[in-house]
């Protein structure tokens, strides 16, 4: 994938120059360096880069981690981090946005290499996913507009919801279901606390496959279960049905272990949370 467009964040002089000859010797077209976040995010959404090898550590009131979160939200523009730290604390707050690799200073060029072209390949395999799903999403909202919402001209927006729901729900039931009954059927256990921890992982696994981050949480009020990103926020928030298929995968899924209570959906990052949270109760 060479002559593909990279932009570095690094505010080592010595360093931001060592990393452009590398780009350069391996084919790649350097579009800019800078060296403080909020330049990143200003130059990033003008240039449009493919790719951005981000230092943690920079100068200013923003570090790599924050600007990579802006760019990971706005732009879905792959990161690689560059670091010479590997502490605990700094590792969790860089995977909470998603990069597409790390690479510990000094690095090799074909290490530099390896990452880049995988990460450039796994970018473009999501965007092909997340793509087929909404194209998918959006068959289910387009044929319940041509069939159900003329008939329902004067339904009230919560009676159309239902409606919306029960469309996607048969879908689910036809397309998730067979797959489902497979899984937890290999899981067979008389104890109620066991299965539905197999559940939740089986729905985590199913999400992890849409390329949302999630994680499953717990407190006396319930489990929970965590969206950390919107593969679809910008369509989301136009059209609420993204929401509503997460929500009836959710709903769905719950009912077909049959256990007792709901799901609630307590925050959506269509609407500006800054993640997705379902109790289960």
């Amino acid at each position: 994938m060479s002559g593909k467009k990279i932009m570095i964040v690094e505010d080592e002089v010595i360093m931001a120059m060592a990393v452009e000859q590398k780009l350069i010797d391996l084919g790649y077209n350097v579009v800019d360096t800078v060296d403080r976040g909020e330049e990143a995010i200003k130059h990033a959404k003008q240039l449009r880069p493919d790719l951005i090898l981000m230092d943690i550590v920079l100068k200013g009131d923003m570090d790599g981690i924050q600007a990579a979160q802006h760019i990971h939200d706005d732009l879905d523009i792959p990161v690689i981090y560059l670091t010479a730290y590997s502490d605990d604390e700094i590792l969790k707050r860089a995977r909470i946005t998603e990069p597409y690799g790390y690479m510990v200073k000094p690095f090799r060029t074909s290490e530099m290499k390896a990452h880049i072209e995988m990460a450039l390949y796994k970018h473009e395999s999501e965007k092909r996913n997340s793509e087929n799903i909404k194209r998918k999403i959006l068959a289910d909202y387009y044929d319940f507009v041509l069939t159900a919402l003329p008939q329902y001209a004067e339904a009230s927006q919560e009676k159309l919801k239902d409606m919306l729901l029960n469309i996607l729900e048969k879908r689910l039931e036809e397309e998730f279901k067979p797959n489902f009954d497979e899984e937890m059927g290999d899981e067979l256990t008389e104890d109620p606390d066991i299965l539905f921890k197999y559940y939740l992982t089986w729905l985590s696994d199913l999400f992890n496959g849409f390329g949302i981050q999630n994680e499953l949480l717990f407190n006396d009020q319930g489990y929970y279960i965590e969206f950390l990103n919107c593969p679809w926020k910008e369509d989301a928030k136009k059209k609420h049905v993204f929401c509503l298929n997460c929500y009836a995968i959710m709903n769905s899924s719950f009912k077909w272990i049959e256990f007792e209570g709901n799901v609630d959906q307590r925050t959506a990052i269509a609407d500006g949370s800054k993640s997705c949270i379902f109790r289960f109760q």
